[in-house]
């Protein structure tokens, strides 16, 4: 089985911290500019995740178009 990627695991663990921060703002009563904060940095980080993600697993063209 191959090592899985360090990028991948990073971008995870940011992904479930920010996600406990959510739920905890929502429990907590947090104000409107946290909460869309808090959701802006979990997009970014699912993006970035996404990205990553296809980079490495994702077909490569055989040749490319200049």
């Amino acid at each position: 089985m191959a090592k899985p990627d360090p990028r991948i695991e990073t971008l995870e663990r940011e992904i479930a911290t920010l996600v406990e921060q959510r739920q905890s703002l929502r429990a907590t009563g947090g104000e409107a500019r946290e909460l869309e904060h808090n959701r802006c940095e979990i997009v970014a980080r699912q993006h970035k995740l996404s990205e990553t993600l296809i980079s490495i697993y994702a077909p490569q063209p055989a040749f490319a178009i200049a």
